[in-house]
């Protein structure tokens, strides 16, 4: 009996360990394990989220805790690099009707609100494309190391321009219930908003989850191909582990990365009589994504893996679907 009345403060000490935890997070993202280069190619991501913090008079309308909710807020800062090529980055020349070369340098700023039923991040998102992005070095310091194929058309990429957007991004738990052997399943919705001259997009979608301690990881696997995992938005959980799948559609008003101006096309057209226009593409403005994944985590590190899905961003695209692979690795202390 004397240890029954103990196990409540037990469980809350657990709580209060992992809700004072900071996160460290490194997170890649490439086609490569799929055999292929091309559209969204790479993504890395550097991470630091805080310990639970108690939001201010300037915080508190971000936190979920404005309701009346016991939340777990934190702070975000992630370091970040995104590259979109052709699909044949051996042409020296542009190809009509190809996804532009692109990169994308960028720092966000997340504030992360977290509670078992609902989890929320407020982001803001500064960057920049073209040279100043150095994705073209980047890609050839790496084929360089792999010994694949040299990307030779960085020369008619997306130009310099700086690049943000602020965003809004929601979990709701719709469902949960247990399963066997000390696991549960879920059902949530997940809506984001975003708006910026780097994008602009509102999308909803739906994710199955099955593991262990669900309402403490609530929030952290999204349904994206750029870094679909969030080991920052995992809450007062010390341990645990998850499967899981989503869908989700969206409707982007703009992409920097499909409609930016590109002065190398034109220049090459001009200097060969041609219409820049015969290399413009055009955004399609409906797009879906689907991803599925497995977490694993205890008190001091985890992993993340996931594969993703995507339609074509854009109408010429010669795929029907396009495909990424994840890593995600971190720690707590």
């Amino acid at each position: 009996m004397k240890y029954l009345r103990c196990l409540p403060l037990i469980l809350l000490s657990f709580s209060s360990i992992a809700s004072e935890r900071s996160t460290l997070t490194f997170a890649l993202d490439n086609d490569g394990i799929f055999g292929v280069d091309q559209d969204y190619t790479n993504g890395l991501f550097f991470s630091y989220t805080s310990a639970g913090i108690t939001p201010n008079e300037w915080t508190k309308p971000l936190s979920l805790s404005l309701w009346g909710a016991a939340s777990l807020d934190k702070w975000e800062v992630t370091l970040g690099h995104k590259m979109y090529t052709p699909s044949d980055i051996e042409v020296e020349t542009p190809s009509a009707n190809d996804r532009p070369y692109a990169g994308y340098l960028h720092t966000e700023i997340n504030y992360i609100s977290l509670h078992p039923q609902q989890a929320q991040r407020f982001n803001i998102t500064l960057g920049t494309t073209g040279e100043r992005a150095l994705s073209e070095d980047a890609q050839k310091l790496v084929h360089s190391i792999t010994k694949s194929d040299d990307p030779l058309g960085w020369e008619y990429q997306v130009d310099d321009e700086y690049a943000g957007s602020i965003g809004y991004l929601t979990h709701l738990n719709l469902l949960r219930s247990q399963a066997v052997a000390n696991t549960d399943w879920e059902v949530s919705n997940i809506i984001e908003v975003n708006v910026g001259n780097f994008r602009s997009d509102v999308s909803t979608g739906f994710m199955m989850r099955w593991g262990t301690d669900l309402g403490g990881n609530f929030g952290a696997a999204t349904i994206t191909t750029e870094n679909p995992f969030r080991p920052g938005m995992i809450g007062a959980s010390n341990n645990g582990w998850f499967t899981y799948a989503g869908l989700e559609g969206r409707y982007r008003f703009n992409d920097l990365t499909i409609e930016g101006d590109r002065s190398g096309v034109d220049k090459y057209a001009h200097e060969n009589g041609q219409n820049p226009a015969i290399y413009d593409v055009t955004l399609e403005h409906v797009q879906a994504t689907a991803v599925a994944g497995v977490a694993w985590y205890n008190q001091y590190v985890g992993a993340a893996f996931a594969l993703t899905v995507k339609t074509p961003d854009y109408e010429e695209a010669k795929e029907k679907i396009y495909t990424t692979g994840g890593i995600t690795f971190f720690t707590f202390f």
